[in-house]
């Protein structure tokens, strides 16, 4: 592996397709054993991404280096350190799981010996099961062959689109466990899926996109630091009234329909008071205000929301 402090390196990439830009100056890096989720709504620009780490698709302009290796440079090693999930993973149904793997490990760059894959599939928490056809695998056990299969030349980087999906609870907590024991040896991963409660589980860092353009990208720590509070409001009266008179106040309003939501930052001081005062004056009964602390899912949502806000008015 050449000499890097990151595992994965993305300096201001941008992408066109058919003259219109899908990605505008995209930069962040993943150092070793960190977990990275990579979030934004539909049509962001994530899957695009994606295919450019991958190798599958590249810059118009900007530079991606996985493990200190230009993916567009120097392809084959870059390539050689990733390991790559794309939702449900698909495989040969009339084979057993080994010899799926076999068939992938005859096309790795490396020797890969079967006692190593069964090593892998033990690993993976599939031992017992290697002589099954896949066929007879559960979605989960399905899950756990893709990461086996997607690992089994020991890369150094994972990146994992919606691997999530379809699993059940018990799937989604073996699903965590396998990334976290994969982190642990010094590797890295980055997941992209609309799973944000499971994704607070496990990521260290995230990255959030909107309209091609980076929101957000560093420590969940610090994210959630920054925008760690919401104040619920169910008010009487006209609702739309009361969210535009809290904007005109600079407050960030999320309309949720039969209430509404502020977010805050955790260095604000607490302004229910203020926003009850603020009401009141505009005669507009205040019939609840709660503070809760906010989780990924509605920091995302409400930092969404705020930029799309920016975006109709014309603010660049």
């Amino acid at each position: 592996m050449s000499n890097t402090d990151y595992l994965i390196e993305v300096n201001q990439v941008s992408k066109k397709i058919s003259g219109r830009h899908i990605l505008e100056n995209i930069s962040f890096k993943i150092a070793p054993g960190r977990i990275m989720g990579f979030i934004g709504p539909n049509g962001a620009g994530k899957t695009t991404m994606l295919k450019m780490l991958t190798g599958l698709m590249f810059p118009n302009s900007g530079e991606i280096k996985i493990c200190g290796y230009d993916i567009q440079k120097d392809f084959e090693k870059a390539a050689f350190n990733l390991g790559t999930i794309i939702e449900n993973p698909e495989f040969y149904n009339y084979m057993s799981g080994f010899r799926n793997l076999q068939i992938f490990a005859n096309m790795s760059r490396r020797a890969i010996t079967n006692e190593e894959i069964m090593q892998t599939l033990a690993h993976t928490g599939l031992k017992g099961a290697e002589k099954k056809k896949v066929k007879g695998f559960s979605l989960g056990m399905r899950q756990r062959l893709g990461v086996a299969n997607a690992t089994i030349h020991q890369p150094k980087v994972l990146i994992l689109d919606e691997p999530m999906n379809g699993l059940d609870p018990e799937g989604i907590k073996d699903f965590r466990s396998l990334m976290k024991d994969f982190v642990r040896d010094g590797n890295s991963i980055i997941i992209s899926s609309h799973l944000l409660s499971e994704l607070q589980e496990i990521v260290n860092d995230i990255f959030i996109i909107n309209r091609g353009k980076q929101i957000y990208a560093g420590s969940i720590h610090d994210f959630l630091g920054k925008s760690n509070s919401i104040i619920h409001l169910e008010v009487g009266g006209n609702i739309l009234q009361a969210e535009e008179i809290l904007q005109q106040h600079d407050y960030q309003v999320n309309n949720q329909l039969n209430s509404l939501e502020i977010l805050i930052n955790q260095s604000e001081e607490d302004p229910r008071a203020q926003i009850a005062k603020l009401l009141i004056e505009h005669n507009i009964p205040l019939l609840s205000i709660k503070l809760t602390q906010s989780s990924l899912e509605e920091s995302f949502l409400s930092i969404i929301h705020n930029d799309n806000q920016k975006y109709q008015k014309g603010i660049k």
